[in-house]
């Protein structure tokens, strides 16, 4: 069975929730959870609070469906383990596609870059060529000399 409030016990029983919380009181913490401050009672905790109060509890139904009600939770363990790996899984699709999309811009702001500096490369005006080259040599041009004729001073 599942675990029920103060409150859905004593509508179940048909009696105020102030006697059921006074009973409550009576029990031993372990068979209450406190969660978000609401009291939630187990299956043993109502049992002993229908005791107390003399109300008669249908045993079979009670045993039906607790047998049922873990029938289902270990039902649904498997996929709550699906559950979590999938969860991983989407988390790191959207890591892997962040990426992505950042790698794409960076490649975008990069083409951009190199795009402005072959347009600022092709409006510059083009370095002109001298007009006025270096004369040039002649070897045939050049007097006969033999090489020692070079260390000689008067020629």
């Amino acid at each position: 069975m599942a675990d029920k409030t103060i409150k859905e016990l004593a509508d179940e029983l048909g009696i105020s929730k102030s006697k059921v919380n006074y009973q409550v009181s009576k029990l031993n913490t372990e068979l209450i959870t406190i969660l978000d401050g609401v009291k939630y009672l187990n299956y043993q905790a109502q049992e002993e609070v229908r005791r107390s109060l003399g109300v008669k509890s249908n045993t079979k139904l009670n045993t039906f469906s607790n047998d049922f009600e873990q029938q289902f939770e270990h039902r649904l363990k498997p996929f709550e383990k699906q559950l979590e790996i999938k969860d991983k899984q989407i988390d790191t699709l959207q890591k892997l596609l962040d990426q992505q999309q950042q790698l794409t811009l960076q490649s975008s702001k990069r083409i951009e870059q190199l795009e402005a500096q072959l347009q600022i490369g092709s409006q510059s005006p083009k370095k002109e060529q001298p007009s006025a080259e270096e004369p040039k040599i002649d070897p045939d041009s050049m007097p006969d000399k033999k090489w020692w004729h070079f260390l000689r001073r008067d020629s």
